[in-house]
């Protein structure tokens, strides 16, 4: 199994406030940051640590269709890769999450994600995010 260099899933209807008490049940430490000059109006910056190694979480709600991403830049994190950390953000919130369906490579189809639903389903879905 491949390690991924960060993380980044999107979580249907859920609030920043809610991803950061998700956060801080599963990493050693999430404390909010101020927002940088030139970030987006709803972005919402947190520093992560997670054994000994610290790092930028940026949630960002509303992004597309009512979705809230959620963007960890490690490669070491609790979960293995985006699948991993979605499926237990579906479990936790009971929400629908989806997931690039590749990597973010310049030949990877942008439309092509995987829907990762409560009841447990996983499929490839179009998700047109431009």
């Amino acid at each position: 199994m491949t390690i991924a260099t960060d993380v980044e899933i999107y979580i249907a209807r859920v609030q920043a406030a809610d991803i950061h008490a998700w956060l801080e049940t599963r990493l050693d430490a999430v404390i909010p940051q101020r927002k940088h000059k030139g970030m987006p109006k709803n972005a919402v910056p947190f520093e992560g640590e997670w054994q000994g190694e610290r790092f930028t979480i940026i949630v960002m709600e509303k992004v597309m269709d009512g979705f809230t991403s959620v963007w960890l830049n490690s490669p070491n994190l609790p979960w293995h890769d985006d699948a991993e950390c979605a499926r237990e953000a579906v479990a936790h919130f009971k929400r629908e999450a989806r997931i690039a369906a590749g990597g973010w490579q310049e030949k990877d189809d942008p439309d092509a994600w995987i829907q990762l639903t409560p009841d447990g389903e996983e499929r490839p879905i179009q998700w047109r995010t431009e």
